[in-house]
């Protein structure tokens, strides 16, 4: 397992574009942290995101950031 200041120096590298995507399908700041935060933690639990490579990883931040963003949306209205 990958030691725990290492996975939160490689999601801080990808939190920019967590968060960005998040604003940009909420376009509430309040939603979209709470979208972004979300995100962030679940892909920091799973285990099979650590042994992506670059590319992929980021594929999976998007995957994850949309999944949270929705719902968050869903629970909004």
């Amino acid at each position: 397992m990958i030691d725990y200041r290492n996975r939160i120096d490689r999601l801080k590298a990808v939190e920019v574009l967590c968060y960005s995507l998040c604003i940009h399908l909420l376009t509430e700041e309040l939603l979209a942290v709470h979208a972004a935060k979300a995100a962030l933690l679940d892909l920091y639990k799973d285990e099979q995101f650590w042994l992506l490579e670059d590319s992929e990883r980021d594929q999976r931040v998007r995957k994850q950031a949309i999944r949270r963003s929705l719902e968050c949306l869903a629970k909004a209205q």
